[in-house]
């Protein structure tokens, strides 16, 4: 189990102590690129880290980000098993596209009542959102996934005769008496959670609830493993508790989650206590109270494998042989007669069914062949939020998960295939400079950690939806902020209207997806620095978004780009309508309003006059 004082220690400090160093504001750009869209582009030479920081953050994530006492959330049921427990339950379960394709349903609460004390968990009560009153009330809900291929190959075939049937799913009561534990707080009066406010909330009035409701829950936080039998098939399964919180209808409390969509709530219930204590089990087995007394580390059936070490990212080389998708999402297998899937379908599966926790998928040097051809599914998939159709059968689609987040490394040589503006334009581009060998020997560090919000910054699925603000939302938070210039948003456009300006005679323009993702980095990154009234590092931050999303597409020759770079570097800085060359201008951060966008069109500048064509990724 992962030591309480290592959930304490940041990203930055973790590489450290992995032995590497990173600037850092490149992990907070990388990190807040994050919480703006789901992929993200790290380029630079070979060896400067641009795989290794993508995979450290999925392993410190795993390990110490999402820390959890229950270190038996995660199990590796890979193998189907030989017996069932002789003591089980039967519910019945519908036979739907879900429990073929994601093996695995939402099942009916009536059918634990029984077995777990469901009903003493739901309540009616008063609550208060930031002192706002409202009526509320807790209900649960079940979703259990198997992993026999038998059983989806059974259910499969039911639902193509008839996807209105029903089997008998037997559940070994064993493992889910496990699942319950005596060791809860009384409420004693009031409960306080954290909500993130979203469009179900103030639409739907309801959330899925934190996690921390559980401290106040006779259940494990987490996926607990049990053994299943359909039809005489017997499968390893995992099984969670999801509660929700739901509100009646009150305008005031919809009307103020919506003006605060994507920040963080107090939720204060007004509970008294829960009835547990006077829960009876209607289903009788044998060795109850023996089963309930069981050392929570001799909690699984020896039939189940505890592996709390599972990975939740995946590293996949990319093929200079690749033509088309089935390398990343695979293939029916006409032989087989089966789906042969692929260790990045594999992770995206894993994600859809834990979307509690972030993903990684790092595709290595995405560029050794052409990315639109294998990754064209993907870009268009993550704007539309639409489903990707699979080879093998009409019913066959894959919806990427709102915790899958998919980063790609491009390598700098004469090898590999340039990025088309396309591509980059979906994406924000993050360049990776050498670090100087003085600094690396030697590491000369910086201060010891992030100024901001860490916990924020860390968090990969905090904000994740600010995808979903668009410009109404976007210019609300933005109009109330205000800067050394006056209000943010009207100087974010006054900046933005330049930039666009200055690009629009070489066909590098950009449209209202980019203004809006440069919006939304700069609302999270304002939320990184505790959300001031007055913003005054606002530069720092726009300087990153137009190094990643607006400098990126840029290439061409000394005809068709050389006054637009000298006209951009100027953009950047103090004073702008000098009229400098890029390569002759000495760039300090004193004179720079934009340094590392100066420093970057200064150096393409060089390239580009030495060599008469340049782009953004040499």
């Amino acid at each position: 189990m992962v030591e309480n004082k290592l959930k304490d220690l940041s990203f930055y400090n973790y590489l450290i102590n992995e032995g590497y160093y990173f600037n850092k504001e490149i992990i907070e750009n990388y990190l807040l690129s994050l919480k703006v869209k789901p992929f993200v582009i790290l380029t630079g030479n070979s060896g400067t880290g641009k795989t290794k920081l993508s995979q450290l953050f999925a392993k410190y994530i795993s390990s110490f980000g999402e820390f959890n006492d229950n270190s038996f959330e995660k199990f590796d049921f890979s193998n189907e098993i030989d017996k069932i427990s002789e003591e089980y339950f039967t519910v019945k379960a519908k036979v739907n596209y879900s429990s073929w394709k994601n093996k695995g349903w939402t099942l009916g609460k009536d059918d634990f009542e029984n077995i777990l004390p469901i009903r003493e968990c739901e309540k009616k009560f008063n609550m208060q959102v930031d002192g706002i009153s409202a009526k509320g009330s807790i209900s649960l809900g079940f979703q259990l996934f198997y992993e026999s291929n038998a059983i989806q190959d059974f259910f499969k075939r039911l639902y193509d005769e008839d996807n209105s049937q029903s089997v008998d799913l037997k559940i070994d009561c064993e493992s889910l008496y496990n699942f319950i534990s005596d060791d809860y707080l009384e409420p004693n009066g009031s409960i306080i959670i954290t909500q993130k406010s979203n469009k179900s909330a103030y639409n739907e009035r309801q959330w899925m609830m934190n996690k921390d409701i559980f401290k106040y829950f006779p259940f494990y936080n987490g996926y607990f493993g049990c053994n299943i039998d359909v039809n005489g098939m017997k499968s390893k399964a995992k099984f969670r508790i999801v509660p929700k919180l739901s509100f009646g209808p009150n305008k005031e409390l919809q009307d103020y989650l919506q003006i605060n969509h994507g920040k963080i709530v107090d939720v204060e219930l007004k509970i008294d206590k829960f009835d547990f204590e006077d829960f009876k089990p209607k289903f009788k087995f044998k060795n109850v109270e023996q089963i309930k007394n069981k050392d929570i580390n001799n909690a699984f059936d020896d039939s189940i494998t505890s592996n709390p070490t599972t990975s939740k990212y995946k590293i996949v080389p990319v093929g200079a042989n690749w033509t088309d998708n089935s390398n990343i999402l695979g293939y029916f297998n006409a032989i087989t007669e089966k789906y042969q899937s692929t260790p990045a379908y594999d992770l995206i599966y894993e994600a859809s069914s834990d979307n509690y926790e972030p993903y990684f998928l790092i595709l290595d040097e995405m560029n050794l062949s052409h990315v639109e051809r294998y990754f064209a599914d993907f870009l268009s998939a993550i704007e539309s939020k639409e489903s990707i159709p699979l080879y093998g059968g009409e019913h066959l689609k894959l919806t990427l998960p709102n915790n899958l987040f998919i980063i790609g490394t491009v390598n700098v040589d004469e090898t590999t295939y340039m990025f088309s503006p396309k591509v980059l334009d979906r994406a924000n581009t993050i360049e990776f400079d050498t670090l100087s060998v003085s600094d690396y020997i030697n590491l000369n560090l910086e201060d010891n950690d992030f100024e901001g919000d860490v916990n924020y910054l860390q968090s990969p699925l905090v904000d994740s939806d600010i995808s979903d603000l668009n410009i109404s939302d976007l210019k609300e938070i933005l109009s109330g902020i205000s800067c050394s210039d006056g209000n943010l948003l009207n100087v974010l456009t006054n900046e933005l209207d330049s930039f666009q300006y200055a690009l629009k005679s070489t066909g590098f323009d950009f449209g209202f997806r980019v203004i809006n993702e440069i919006l939304r980095f700069m609302v999270v990154a304002w939320r990184y620095e505790n959300s001031p009234d007055n913003w005054v590092n606002w530069e720092r931050y726009f300087d990153a978004q137009i190094k990643q999303k607006i400098l990126p597409k840029l290439h061409g020759s000394q005809k068709a780009i050389g006054n637009v770079l000298d006209n951009l570097f100027n953009l950047c800085l103090v004073d702008w309508d000098n009229n400098e060359q890029a390569k002759l201008f000495d760039v300090t951060e004193d004179n720079s309003k934009y340094y590392t966008s100066a420093l970057k069109l200064q150096s393409m500048s060089k390239v580009l006059s030495d060599q008469r064509y340049v782009s953004f990724i040499n």
